[in-house]
């Protein structure tokens, strides 16, 4: 249970990091293709570095957690 809430956690934050990210990447530019691909970025890169810590700090392990 607690490694579907971390992940969802990683989730919903890599989420609001691709929306800043592409919304800054607009108002620089003003290119909506160049936002999406910023904020997709964004997201795979914050996504990736959020499992990889949790998962370098055990909690993504099976045993933590369980009963």
């Amino acid at each position: 249970m607690t490694r579907h809430l971390l992940v969802a956690l990683a989730t919903v934050l890599s989420l609001l990091v691709a929306v800043i990210a592409g919304v800054l990447s607009w108002a620089a530019d003003g290119s909506i293709p160049r936002a999406v691909l910023c904020g997709g970025g964004a997201f795979v890169v914050w996504m990736t570095l959020s499992v990889l810590l949790y998962s370098a700090l055990g909690l993504l392990d099976r045993g933590v957690g369980e009963g």
